[in-house]
């Protein structure tokens, strides 16, 4: 017979205060896993570049190859587009990179809406190829020009298909809490760690625990000034200036996640 006192709902409280115990001691003395290394993507600028070894990556890899720059004037778009050879194995995943530049006395912020539309269609041209996956503007916006550029991607995001997601880098000091960024449609931006001026050490050193939304997720290292990759980061892009090899992406795979 049971004491008096005996209550069976005490008692499961009890065993599953037991459990919870020994599952917390257990989960502290289990070893944890180690994070995913991010996701590698390769820019491509202007210059012949045969990354056919990346058939023997062992994992996958996409390239963000420049598709085209458009000089912006006061009058006109001009565009140029890429003339040297890209070499690829098959089914490698693209992005095309669309560099814009404005023009010395040129400034986005006195586009027009229709020009801003304009602008938005031919991009959305640019971006009608089968094989790509995404299609990224680099573009150092001023100050001045951030709210026009928001309307031109809000253009070009209606333009898009679904099927191609929309990125743009961005540079270090826009990433930065209620930075206009969080009003672009865009589904990534990649700031651009590297030939940050004197700036370079703090901007590092503030990102070195992690960055800010809107720029969390992505960010663009470059070879030559390499660095630890910030913790949080699921996508890595990064920029050679010198044409890419097997041995210099060889030293991109191999960097520790954070």
């Amino acid at each position: 017979m049971l004491p008096s006192s005996f209550s069976p709902h005490a008692a499961a409280r009890t065993r599953r205060g037991r459990w919870a115990t020994l599952a917390a001691l257990l989960a502290a003395c289990t070893p944890a896993r180690p994070p995913e290394p991010p996701r590698v993507v390769l820019w491509a600028w202007e210059r012949p570049e045969d990354l056919r070894f990346l058939a023997q990556a062992g994992h996958p890899v996409s390239v963000a190859f420049l598709l085209a720059t458009l000089s912006l004037t006061e009058t006109e778009v001009l565009e140029h587009p890429r003339r040297q050879p890209l070499h690829l194995p098959p089914g490698t995943p693209l992005k095309a990179t669309v560099r814009l530049e404005a023009q010395p006395g040129a400034s986005l912020a006195r586009y027009s809406p229709e020009r801003l539309r304009a602008l938005a269609d031919r991009l959305a041209t640019l971006a009608r190829r089968p094989e790509l996956t995404a299609l990224q503007l680099d573009f150092d916006a001023r100050a001045s020009e951030t709210d026009a550029y928001v309307a031109m991607l809000q253009a070009l995001r209606q333009k898009l298909p679904p099927s191609v997601s929309l990125s743009i880098t961005g540079l270090a000091s826009w990433c930065t809490p209620g930075s206009w960024l969080t009003r672009a449609p865009v589904d990534e931006v990649v700031p651009q760690l590297f030939r940050m001026g004197p700036e370079a050490p703090t901007w590092r050193a503030r990102f070195s625990r992690g960055l800010p939304a809107p720029c969390r997720g992505s960010v663009g290292l470059a070879l030559d000034e390499w660095q630890a990759v910030p913790p949080g980061i699921t996508t890595l892009y990064v920029f050679n200036p010198r044409p890419w090899t097997p041995e210099a992406f060889s030293r991109v795979v191999a960097e520790p996640p954070p």
